[in-house]
């Protein structure tokens, strides 16, 4: 997951991107975004993707712990909303204290009981930068990892965020690049779905909002 996450962010002749210009949000004035076809990171079908990189008066560290806390990411997260998030299975990645994958499981307090939605997370964190990436996943699949199955057969298109601390100022202030994708089956190329490209650019900058608010004043959540 995190391979194709950073896939999303590099620069290649195979990897095209557009430069987007908008002027809603002064903290968010362009965003990049770019097709993937369904070979790349075993995606179910093409899609779109679009980061935006934003700065936030906190520390890296406050804000990683923010976005990879299963308690505070309905503070952040649209479709978390009034749910419940709970993690229910971690698994170490590498020698990094830390650094690991999570399953998260969206429940409803109607009927806390049943997961309405199951996430697949990862938080990485290396001294220069700090990642936090997540994918919806299937019940089935999961079953089918824990139980020895080829993880290969999963489909992972990561969003998520990356974290780094702004050196360029003397303040406490960080770098967070947001990365969305959206499979969309009408986009190509040459062709993004301005309606594809607008829901997109306001999920980004309703998340911008929210995690600022939420690692800066963190009492006005509401």
């Amino acid at each position: 997951m995190m391979r194709n996450f950073c896939r999303n962010l590099s620069f290649s002749r195979k990897n095209r991107r557009m430069l987007i210009s908008l002027s809603d949000d002064e903290n968010i004035n362009k965003a990049i975004i770019r097709f993937v076809n369904e070979k790349e990171g075993r995606r179910p079908g093409s899609a779109l993707v679009m980061a935006a990189t934003i700065r936030i008066p906190a520390s890296a560290r406050i804000i990683f712990y923010f976005l990879q806390d299963e308690n505070s990411r309905s503070k952040w997260d649209i479709l978390s909303h009034g749910h419940i998030v709970q993690q229910t299975r971690s698994i170490s990645n590498g020698c990094v204290p830390g650094n690991r994958v999570s399953v998260l499981e969206m429940k409803s307090p109607e009927d806390p009981d049943k997961a309405v939605k199951i996430l697949l997370q990862e938080r990485f964190s290396t001294s220069a930068c700090s990642y936090v990436t997540f994918t919806p996943v299937e019940a089935s699949s999961i079953n089918m990892i824990l139980n020895g199955g080829d993880s290969d057969n999963v489909p992972v298109p990561p969003s998520g965020f990356s974290i780094l601390p702004d050196d360029l100022t003397r303040d406490e202030v960080s770098l967070v690049t947001i990365v969305f994708q959206i499979l969309d089956s009408v986009a190509s190329p040459m062709c993004f779905p301005a309606h594809s490209v607008y829901g997109m650019y306001k999920l980004i900058t309703e998340t911008a909002k929210a995690i600022t608010t939420g690692v800066v004043d963190p009492y006005n959540m509401g």
